[in-house]
């Protein structure tokens, strides 16, 4: 199984598992990702940050491919000791999902963004065109009808 990250990280998890959590007062769906520890839990940390987790690709064996959406809240990040892998210890990131409310605000947020660059862009053009009109004197001066 290979989890693939926004910034084109492929991580190899021992184990991947999903459940609803109550996460910042909200029920929210969870992702939880098990690698041994000899990953690092500093890689690990860096790898599973907002901005990586907005897509998370998870390819299993079979080529079977999921493409999970929004995952961007980091519940937690442990290394816990285990048994069964010869005592070397798990780390496992636990990542909750946006709500459709914050996925919403999240939207309006963006096309504010960029309304607000449209009108700077429309408003340093037409002080370019106003400028063009109004010209310049040899001295650079600007050059008024009154004389």
């Amino acid at each position: 199984m290979t989890v693939i990250l926004n910034d084109g990280a492929e991580l190899a998890p021992l184990d991947i598992s999903g459940e609803p959590t109550t996460v910042q007062g909200e029920k929210r769906d969870c992702l939880s990702f098990h690698f041994p520890a000899s990953a690092g839990l500093e890689a690990i940390n860096a790898a599973f940050s907002e901005e990586n987790c907005e897509s998370i690709r998870i390819v299993e064996d079979g080529g079977t491919e999921h493409i999970h959406a929004g995952y961007v809240i980091r519940v937690s990040l442990t290394l816990t000791p285990t048994e069964d892998d010869g005592g070397e210890g798990q780390i496992t990131v636990t990542m909750a999902q946006r709500t459709y409310t914050e996925e919403q605000l999240l939207a309006i947020r963006r096309q504010a963004e960029a309304t607000a660059a449209q009108m700077t862009d429309t408003q340093l053009a037409l002080c370019e065109v106003y400028e063009m009109m109004l010209g310049s004197g040899e001295t650079g001066e600007e050059v008024s009808d009154n004389g």
